[in-house]
């Protein structure tokens, strides 16, 4: 669903609660115009490169935050993909969520490494256009002919295990 704002999507079976409880491997932000491209990352992902679960799509249950609920995707998934398209940057809302991930790398220590811009094959931002904070990660390209294997070597199963055990330890000890 779209409502003309940039958005941070989770499937639409998940209550708020379950949300909290699990820990995701990846969520995508991105723009509302670029659902299906969304849609194509998350299911690329989690279909031919094994890296599951992900999230995207279908709004947060009413009566939440908005703000609570982006602090809860970045913070219950290892990784935050930022979905570098043309679209991406023509929203406030989006810049806000690229500058909340950056900061939030920057403060936790355990999520240094954890954001991963993506240029999709097609309406991809260009590097030139890509704002300086998103310029000093190396994003992953789908046109790349090293895609693949630079996707691999980002997605470690090690990095996801070491984020969960702390996330876990957090919700103990915050609960």
């Amino acid at each position: 669903m779209s409502n003309g704002k940039c958005h941070l999507e989770i499937n639409e079976k998940e209550t708020n609660d379950a949300v909290k409880d699990v820990f995701y491997k990846f969520v995508i932000l991105h723009a509302a115009t670029d659902d299906k491209e969304a849609e194509r990352i998350k299911n690329m992902f989690q279909d031919e490169f094994d890296i599951k679960p992900g999230f995207i799509f279908a709004e947060m249950a009413a009566g939440q935050s908005i703000l609570k609920t982006l602090e809860h995707a970045i913070n219950g998934s290892a990784w935050t993909i930022i979905l570098l398209t043309e679209n991406f940057l023509s929203e406030a809302w989006c810049e806000f969520q690229f500058h909340a991930t950056l900061t939030n790398s920057l403060n936790l220590h355990h999520k240094y490494n954890s954001v991963i811009p993506v240029r999709p094959r097609t309406n991809y931002l260009p590097r030139e256009k890509t704002p300086i904070p998103l310029r000093i990660f190396n994003a992953l390209e789908e046109n790349n002919s090293a895609f693949e294997h630079q996707v691999r070597k980002t997605f470690q199963e090690s990095m996801y295990q070491k984020q969960h055990a702390i996330w876990k330890a957090e919700k103990v000890n915050s609960g």
